[in-house]
């Protein structure tokens, strides 16, 4: 019996040493200097306004709005500390060039019927990301997919290894169900059970206006 792939014994042993496993590895090795062009870094956020689709599009990808130039949607927790930092790091490298589309999960404004009816339990469970022909990955291909687009694709190449790949989705899957809790948040069922409530007061708010 052959023991374990040799990149999955690195993987695991580099992972499972820090507090927030896969995310603090592969962040720090995106930011390697030699890698890293700061002069090149665009310091202000760029804008997310979307334009219409396509004709030849279903009507959930017309509906969604898409940026110009974007090649992929990403979905993300904008109340997570940690992901907002690497938000923050894909936003400042993708502006001169805005091909990755991101939207607030977190946002009292996030609408599901504009991003293929994910709703907000789907979108918290896992991280997300669409493209212009409404196809929906998750997991760590999402990152991998918008490693690629701001040029660091090499830092989750290794994960394209079907060994690799199975790992990392076990690791990542591990932190995902325990980030909220990790970065000093209530749990994820408190978070999603006071979401369904805002939901509901805002849908009898606005009942109680269009009745007046």
């Amino acid at each position: 019996i052959r023991g374990p792939h040799p990149a999955v014994v690195m993987l695991a042993s580099r992972t499972l040493a820090s507090p927030w496993p896969l995310c603090r590895v592969l962040v720090s090795a995106s930011r390697s200097p030699s890698r890293v062009n700061s002069s090149r870094a665009c310091r202000p956020v760029c804008s997310t306004t979307s334009t219409s689709s396509t004709a030849a599009e279903t009507d959930l990808v017309a509906a969604m709005r898409w940026k110009d130039g974007a090649v992929i949607r990403m979905l993300h927790d904008g109340d997570c500390p940690l992901c907002e930092r690497e938000v923050n790091m894909l936003k400042q490298r993708d502006c001169e060039n805005g091909r990755i589309d991101f939207v607030d999960i977190a946002s009292p404004s996030y609408d599901p019927s504009q991003n293929m009816n994910l709703d907000y339990e789907q979108v918290m469970s896992t991280i997300h990301a669409i493209q212009p022909d409404g196809t929906v990955i998750t997991g760590i291909p999402v990152f991998r997919s918008l490693y690629e687009q701001v040029g660091l694709g090499w830092v989750y190449s290794l994960t394209k290894n079907k060994y690799v790949g199975a790992a990392a989705d076990r690791v990542y899957d591990f932190w995902a169900a325990r980030r909220t809790q990790v970065t000093g948040r209530e749990s994820l069922e408190v978070l999603l059970a006071r979401r369904k409530l805002d939901e509901a007061g805002r849908v009898a708010c606005e009942r109680s206006k269009s009745d007046d």
